[in-house]
């Protein structure tokens, strides 16, 4: 129930509570103050002297109604208006009769009076700061006029005007200030809200970005990153203030080059075998701290890839020009001359080098003109796990392969990806076949596995086979072009895996497993890739 009914826009909001709180702390410690002084006799001594008893008890009660008031107005127990009003009232009640009891206006306690008109036109809006005032004025001459009453001989009305004058005079310059106070208030709250939400929302953006963003101190220590970074990095999180060159010593060495000004300071990375190549960039702030921006390369590379297979097709088709007439050429004088040999064992040897090593350039050349041909990738959702039950059935029947040799395995029997699913065929089988033809038949069963699993935010399918892994002499060189230890083999299927999975976003690394057997890694991203689209 509201004591008065003016119609006003009050304001309850938390800045309002903060400031009656502070009045209601004042309060308290004013009812100590004239309680204590009173009861300890300290000075001074006008204080209840005219009448004690009154003095005593309402001092007490001011003492116990500032405490209760005091809970309630820090719990915010009950409405602003309500609570401001009935505790200036009491305010203004109370002082008056302490006033009365201490001898009047000549003690000059009417001065306490003014704090709690200030109050008034500070805490409460519009007319009610001038009623609080008028309220006030009315107790002043309401004591006056019973002390002249009761005996006082002295006309005391001049005092009370002059300070009923100053109540309506501090009651409206408290209004205008407390005015300008809150219009500042609001406006400091809203800007600093505006710069809470503006924060928020670069830290929103920047959590999404598929760049990665790493913000380095001038000592080296990392201060800030987001997740981007962090999954390009391969790292879970950097603890507070770590250093770089402790987490990722070769990222920590090209800023130290970039730095000291060094040209090319910053070249492209694997933090390891089985994450992204990443090129990272760097701007200094005027903080002296280093922004480092870390860009996967991967739609890059699609796009040089792009450029190769152009380049090649131009090339492939000049080398079929050139070169196959040529060839079958001397294929058909081999084949001719080895109907020829009569017998003939040296001749019979030379022909057979002729015709086998002219079959293998052939195959060569038909390798380079089904690079080149190959359309515009084409992508499209694949669901991994039944694509590739289907892929293993095609394999084993085309290779008459037991189908207890080929271990198919999923633990994400729902993942999709986007790729060209023709592509990814040719990636799969290239990788299956050269895995089958390392593996080893003597060794326990099976003799090549596919696990399809998740990486982070990558699916990836692993083909392991069972042999001996790849030698310490051909890993420098094992996607490169025409690099072979197999007996007959042209070195182009890896080379061929490697430049489609580039072209589908994908990833392609060879990652030993803990046995020690190969295993090869399709590395395929959940989310559309935009440069395929």
């Amino acid at each position: 129930m509201q004591l008065f009914n003016f119609d006003l826009n009050r304001d309850s909001s938390p800045a309002s509570w903060r400031e009656l709180t502070i009045f209601s702390a004042y309060r308290l410690f004013l009812a100590v103050m004239l309680f204590c002084v009173f009861f300890l006799n300290l000075p001074p001594e006008f204080l209840g002297e005219e009448n004690p008893s009154l003095y005593s008890s309402t001092s007490l009660f001011y003492l116990l109604t500032a405490m209760v008031l005091m809970l309630f107005t820090s719990k915010h127990w009950g409405e602003f208006e309500t609570q401001t009003k009935i505790q200036l009232i009491i305010d203004i009640a109370v002082i008056t009769l302490i006033i009365h009891a201490s001898g009047g206006l000549k003690t000059g306690l009417g001065s306490l009076l003014v704090v709690v008109v200030v109050a008034g036109g500070a805490l409460m809006p519009g007319r009610l700061a001038i009623f609080f005032a008028a309220i006030a004025t009315l107790a002043v001459l309401l004591e006056v006029t019973y002390s002249q009453i009761t005996g006082d001989e002295v006309t005391r009305y001049s005092h009370a005007g002059m300070l009923g004058a100053t109540f309506f005079a501090t009651a409206l310059l408290a209004q205008t200030l407390s005015k300008k106070i809150n219009t500042s208030q609001k406006l400091a709250d809203q800007r600093a809200l505006d710069v809470t939400n503006m924060a928020m929302i670069n830290e929103h953006i920047i959590s999404r970005m598929q760049t990665g963003v790493l913000v380095v101190e001038p000592s080296g220590k990392i201060r800030l990153s987001n997740q981007s970074a962090r999954d390009l990095l391969g790292v879970d999180g950097f603890e507070a203030k770590e250093a770089l060159k402790h987490r990722i010593p070769e990222l920590a060495q090209q800023h130290w080059s970039w730095k000291q000004h060094q040209a090319n300071a910053f070249e492209p990375f694997q933090a390891r075998a089985d994450l992204p190549e990443v090129l990272a960039t760097a701007i200094l702030l005027d903080s002296g701290e280093t922004v480092l921006y870390i860009e996967n390369t991967s739609a890059m590379a699609q796009q040089v890839q792009q450029l190769k297979l152009a380049s090649l097709g131009r090339l492939t088709a000049s080398i079929a020009h050139e070169v196959r007439n040529p060839l079958g050429a001397i294929s058909h004088a081999g084949e001719l001359l080895a109907e020829n040999a009569n017998g003939d064992e040296n001749t019979s040897k030379l022909t057979d080098i002729i015709l086998r090593h002219s079959a293998r350039v052939n195959g060569i050349i038909e390798t380079i003109l089904q690079m080149s041909r190959r359309k515009i990738v084409e992508p499209t959702v694949v669901v991994l796990a039944t694509w590739l039950e289907q892929f293993v059935d095609e394999f084993c029947e085309y290779k008459h392969i037991d189908r207890s040799e080929l271990n198919l395995s999923s633990t994400v029997p729902l993942a999709k990806v986007y790729i060209d699913p023709a592509q990814l065929h040719q990636i799969v089988w290239n990788l299956v076949e050269n895995a089958w033809q390392y593996s080893d038949p003597v060794q326990t069963l099976p003799r090549v596995e596919i696990k399809l699993s998740m990486q982070d935010t990558d699916v990836v399918i692993d083909i392991v086979d069972n042999g001996p892994g790849v030698s310490d002499t051909a890993m420098p060189q094992l996607f490169e072009p025409f690099n072979s230890e197999r007996k007959g083999g042209t070195g182009l299927g890896l080379y061929l895996a490697r430049e489609l999975c580039q072209a589908n976003g994908a990833r392609l690394n060879y990652l030993p497993d803990i046995q020690g057997r190969s295993c090869f890694r399709i590395s395929l991203p959940m989310e559309r890739q935009e440069s395929l689209k």
